[in-house]
């Protein structure tokens, strides 16, 4: 404490430093009364804040309350889900509907001829050709020193051996005739021999004369004694799925596991599945299936050339066959997948098997209710949380610390709103809240009766959208313009002779309001006296059934006839003139349009929530009013801090001062009291002599 001092009194023997304190502590107790306020202030905003969350948490709640798209939320479901399920696009039409599935959309699928093993060759080469050839096979010699040429025909495992003696020299049309004519061949004729041209080039061919496939129709060259090199042609593969062609070269002696992974492996795959499959018979088990990846007839595999020991044979539908048929109202449709979007708008269906199903659309209830119940849990929030910082503590004998401020008064606010009626609903079947189970409880909250809710939004849905978001109408107002205008309205004739001009209107236009011209009317001659005519004025809205007004356009001036009436109601539904006895023309009856609104109950609540939640709202008014007093206080405590800080220093130094004086006196008396002791004593004894 400023001007504290730890030996203060020791020369008085008073303790100055007690009384020092005792003092600055009254004197600080002003202060701390006004710290315990700004405390009270601080946790004044605290609060302030707390209620401003609960109060945008209910206008939240309103706010998706209000929204027109919570209300399209629709479900959907399948009397029976093994025929089809079902999904559905906001906003659909509430209906039922039977549809009837005949068949799923299927892949084409084929399946090749079984084999003992995956590593069955799916093409044995009965055939082989040089892969060199010569420019004349008569003159060019293929053999280059004596030696035998030995060809294979037949299973490996036990051929028929052809052996043919070769010379050095022989041509290529030699070697051919050695072979066709070798002892081991005639007769039995088990190969032939054979030459063919190509890019200007004669090659050797050794075909197996029996045309057999597999095993049986094999050749091969075991030995080799001419110049020429030999090779089993590869075979083509070729299908096609959706207009887009496959080819495959397959090499001689390709496994069914190898020809699988060559299908799928390849870039220009069209969409199909090459597998192995062991469909567990005795014999022969393995066999390759070819899969399109995607149903229906678009998505037919074509084969265009196949190989000689894997033939494919069709496995389930093909052409339309593979296309979902269903049928809805005696209609059939088919489709390439069993996924259905087209057929019944806002809904896609899934197909599981053939069978009849009902699909329901529904309003989604459920999502309303959950909206509707949050408003009123949100409402509830912010009421019990204020009441529960206005009332009386009786143990602290205190109100709350908002009880002094206007966020007081913002549940009756509330309240008025939650009761409040509107005319969203036309229909007057949802007025307001009550209409939907509300009921006040003696505390101020609210329930909220969930069988009257459900009852409401499944009888009568519209009703309660209309109530939330509020409605929108439009009225039409006849109205029929000329074609054609004049360039003063006051001067330019209309009329070149006298005669009549007649309108029509009312529904179907059989009604009709007959003014007289004259030679040399103007415009406004006109426009006034269809104003003013008897059959006009006082049958209608505001005095009249029509209006005719004028307006300029370019320069050039028009005649415009419409209802007079504003609000969509009286007698005039249509336009037409029936005698025109102007040189001016009409053109065709057209509407415009006025558009009127009634705002929702959720649109009210939002409102009153944002205004009271804004930037410059109830809440934050409160809370800047409260930081200004804080600041008040926190510059008041300061200033008295510093004031007491300067008083009790100097109070310190006039205690110090005080304390050195008394220690004075006490010395001086002290002095005294022993000269008058030595007086005293020195006095007694004269006195005692004497």
């Amino acid at each position: 404490m400023a001007g504290s001092i730890s030996t203060l009194g020791i020369g008085s023997g008073i303790q100055l430093q007690d009384i020092l304190d005792q003092l600055r502590e009254i004197d600080q107790g002003v202060i701390d009364k006004k710290k315990d306020s700004v405390d009270d202030y601080k946790a004044q905003i605290n609060e302030f804040t707390t209620v401003n969350n609960k109060l945008l948490a209910m206008k939240s709640a309103s706010l998706d309350l209000s929204l027109s798209s919570n209300y399209l939320k629709r479900t959907v479901t399948s009397s029976d889900e093994k025929v089809f399920t079902a999904t559905v696009v906001d906003g659909t039409a509430v209906k039922s509907q039977s549809v009837t599935v005949d068949r799923l959309a299927t892949k084409s699928s084929w399946i090749t001829g079984g084999a003992s093993s995956v590593d069955d060759s799916v093409y044995v080469p009965n055939t082989q050709e040089s892969t060199t050839g010569v420019a004349d096979p008569a003159v060019d010699s293929i053999v280059t020193t004596t030696g035998v040429l030995v060809i294979n025909s037949g299973d490996a495992a036990s051929p028929t051996v052809i052996t043919v003696d070769v010379t050095a020299g022989m041509t290529m049309d030699d070697v051919v005739t050695a072979i066709n004519n070798d002892n081991e061949n005639v007769g039995a004729v088990n190969v032939t021999a054979s030459t063919y041209v190509v890019d200007g080039s004669t090659y050797l061919r050794i075909v197996d004369t029996g045309g057999d496939t597999g095993e049986p129709g094999r050749v091969s060259i075991g030995t080799n004694g001419t110049d020429l090199s030999f090779a089993p042609p590869t075979k083509l593969l070729a299908f096609q799925v959706d207009g887009n062609t496959f080819t495959l070269d397959v090499a001689a002696d390709t496994s069914l596991t190898q020809l699988a992974d060559l299908i799928n492996a390849d870039s220009s795959n069209p969409g199909v599945t090459a597998s192995i499959i062991n469909d567990g018979t005795s014999v022969d088990p393995y066999k390759l299936v070819l899969q399109a990846n995607a149903t229906g007839a678009d998505q037919e595999i074509s084969f265009l050339a196949v190989l000689p020991d894997a033939g494919f044979t069709v496995k389930g539908q093909t052409g339309d066959s593979l296309n979902a048929q269903l049928t809805v109202d005696s209609i059939t449709y088919q489709r390439q997948s069993n996924t259905i979007t087209d057929v019944l708008s806002g809904l896609s269906l899934s197909l599981q098997g053939a069978g009849a199903s009902t699909v329901s659309v529904s309003n989604n209830n459920e999502e309303i209710t959950t909206l509707i119940t949050d408003l009123v849990t949100a409402y509830n929030d912010v009421v019990q949380e204020i009441d529960g910082q206005v009332g009386y503590d009786a143990t602290t004998e205190e109100f709350g610390i908002l009880a002094g401020t206007t966020i007081r008064d913002i549940p009756f606010g509330l309240q008025g709103l939650m009761t409040a009626s509107n005319g969203a609903d036309s229909t007057g079947i949802v007025e307001t809240l009550f209409d939907l189970g509300m009921a006040f409880q003696r505390d101020g909250s609210i329930t909220l009766d969930q069988t009257k809710l459900a009852e409401m939004l499944s009888d009568s849905p519209d009703a309660v959208r209309d109530f939330f978001i509020g409605t929108e109408t439009s009225i039409a107002i006849p109205q029929l313009d000329t074609s054609s205008g004049v360039i003063d309205a006051d001067l330019v004739s209309i009329a070149d002779t006298n005669g009549t001009f007649v309108i029509k209107y009312g529904i179907g236009a059989t009604d009709t309001i007959t003014v007289d011209l004259t030679a040399g009317d103007s415009l406004n001659t006109l426009v006034a006296a269809i104003n003013a005519d008897a059959e006009n004025v006082g049958n209608g809205t505001g005095g009249r059934l029509l209006t005719a007004s004028t307006y300029t356009t370019d320069g050039t001036t028009y005649l415009r006839l419409e209802s007079a009436n504003n609000v969509g109601t009286g007698d005039v539904t249509a336009l037409s003139i029936e005698t025109n006895g102007t040189n001016m023309t009409f053109g065709v009856a057209t509407n415009r349009y006025i558009y009127s609104s009634v705002d929702g109950f959720a649109d009210g609540v939002t409102d009153y929530l944002r205004t009271l939640t804004s930037g410059t709202g109830q809440v934050a008014a409160e809370k800047s009013g409260a930081q200004s007093r804080i600041d008040s206080l926190n510059l008041k405590i300061e200033e008295d801090t510093v004031r007491l800080d300067k008083r009790y220093e100097l109070m310190a130094k006039q205690f110090v001062a005080l304390d050195g004086y008394m220690s004075q006196m006490t010395s001086m008396a002290n002095f005294l009291t022993g000269q008058f002791q030595s007086l005293s004593d020195g006095w007694g004894q004269v006195g005692g002599k004497n």
